[in-house]
């Protein structure tokens, strides 16, 4: 994870604030921490929303760029929402604002409205919003602080702003995880088309099943192993780092063509600094 400029001048002007209110509370100018400059005391438990039915095959879109999205399916066909966010303690800016659901013409949209932010300085924050849908439901994630998909077999896509993504036992006709800062882990997925992108993390695959697609990573390694050979023709390139594919080993930068299985379809692979390792029916 990745600190701005700002965002570190600013935890330092909330510690000398911190400070300075420790030695006036001290002296007995005031009765309470939370009079000193406008800070308060913050409090958030989870809850969970009304269920809502929106068809078998709903389109549920989330968008919550605060917090981690976990999404599994449903025992009852239904939408489950829940907010997990816990959040307390005492400092200055604003709460989390509450999850908000609306109805669209073929399914829902999550969010949760933006607010300026907040320094704490006594306390906890864990931000976490799940959902459980229908399993086949569409799913798109416009933003999040990182995603967890499991179980699921209908199309995908999930962006997270800042955060890891995991997906497990997925079967998808059309997959797509991109995030700006993380790693990508799969297990058991399986995909008709698969792309997954990180700007800054690696990708780890097992249990792979893929028939076309890409794997991109700015800065990072790139494991993936297949669950069998599959047929793809593996085009892999790396601006720093080696290529290895079934024990074949390439030590220099230049781009690589490999043939699995009948080679009919194509997964670009490719790292500007990592190297890349793609096995199959568990060869080293």
């Amino acid at each position: 994870m990745r600190y701005s400029r700002t965002g570190i001048i600013a935890v330092l002007i909330a510690t000398e604030l911190f400070i300075a209110a420790v030695i006036v509370v001290s002296a007995g100018g005031l009765k309470t921490f939370s009079a000193v400059g406008g800070a308060h005391d913050f409090s958030y438990a989870p809850y969970s929303l009304p269920a809502v039915d929106a068809g078998s095959h709903p389109h549920v879109v989330i968008d919550d760029a605060d917090s981690r999205v976990a999404v599994t399916p449903s025992a009852d066909g239904k939408v489950h929402i829940t907010d997990a966010t816990r959040l307390g303690g005492w400092g200055w800016g604003s709460r989390p604002q509450h999850l908000q659901v609306r109805t669209t013409a073929d399914g829902i949209v999550i969010e949760r409205p933006a607010m300026p932010g907040r320094v704490m300085i006594f306390g906890f924050e864990t931000s976490r919003t799940e959902v459980a849908v229908p399993a086949d439901a569409t799913i798109e994630i416009t933003h999040s602080g990182g995603a967890d998909l499991s179980d699921l077999t209908g199309t995908i896509s999930a962006h997270s702003d800042d955060g890891h993504i995991t997906a497990t036992n997925l079967r998808s006709g059309d997959l797509t995880l991109t995030t700006a800062d993380g790693h990508i882990t799969l297990d058991n997925v399986d995909a008709d088309t698969f792309n997954v992108a990180t700007a800054d993390g690696s990708i780890r695959a097992s249990s792979l099943r893929v028939r076309n697609g890409t794997a991109h990573t700015a800065d990072g390694s790139i494991t993936l192993a297949f669950a069998d050979t599959g047929n793809l023709t593996v085009h892999a390139r790396t601006a720093d780092g080696s290529i290895r594919i079934n024990g074949m080993r390439q030590d220099d930068s230049s781009p690589t063509d490999y043939k699995l299985g009948n080679g009919s379809g194509s997964l670009d692979v490719a790292t500007q600094d990592g190297s890349i390792r793609v096995t199959t029916n568990g060869v080293n």
